[in-house]
């Protein structure tokens, strides 16, 4: 009698929580930002490029953690400028230890310049410059919504390799690590079930 009334109060136990959470993330809002939420979020094309020492990055690298995507062209200022915004925002989030350590910066690199690429990935263990076939490059940009033009905008993609947020090149750092650290904390609200 005694196991058959434990073992029902655990089953309630388990009902309410896992009602408890899908009333929650159905009932939750999105976070404002100053960005722009996806909303569904949604995955990129296959893709895989290569960083300065030919080891490959690709699609299922998104699908671990966090990563903060941006594209440019490192003999150039919008490239550089890129660089810059990616470790602005990822120094930002520093009080955030457990985003920082999962967050992985990439920049993709238009143009040909390897050994700009190496000087540039040493400066941050997090930073991961990629090149590689322009095809690829194209279809990934196109992908994204981007067009031919220089941007330093920066993509956000979450567990699961889905993109969450677009952050125009008009934030400043402070704004995009603030938004950053709003779409992390809601995750459980922005991404699929189950990731």
């Amino acid at each position: 009698m005694r196991l058959t009334l434990v073992l029902g109060a655990i089953s309630l136990f388990i009902l309410s929580y896992q009602w408890g959470n899908q009333y929650q993330r159905r009932s939750a809002e999105p976070p404002a930002i100053g960005g722009l939420l996806i909303r569904p979020p949604s995955t990129v094309p296959d893709f895989e490029l290569l960083d300065p020492l030919g080891r490959p990055l690709g699609q299922d690298d998104l699908r671990q953690g966090w990563t903060l995507l941006a594209f440019g062209d490192l003999s150039r200022a919008s490239g550089q400028l890129a660089v810059q915004r990616l470790i602005d925002v990822y120094n930002r989030v520093a009080d955030e230890r457990s985003l920082q350590r999962e967050l992985r910066l990439v920049l993709v690199a238009t143009a040909d310049t390897p050994d700009l690429a190496r000087d540039f990935a040493s400066l941050l263990p997090a930073l991961h410059v990629l090149g590689g076939d322009a095809e690829q490059i194209t279809r990934l940009r196109d992908g994204l919504g981007l067009g031919p033009e220089e941007t330093p905008a920066l993509f956000v993609f979450g567990p699961g390799g889905y993109l969450v947020a677009f952050l125009p090149d008009d934030l400043d750092g402070a704004v995009m690590a603030e938004d950053l650290k709003a779409i992390h904390a809601s995750a459980f609200v922005l991404l699929p079930e189950g990731v």
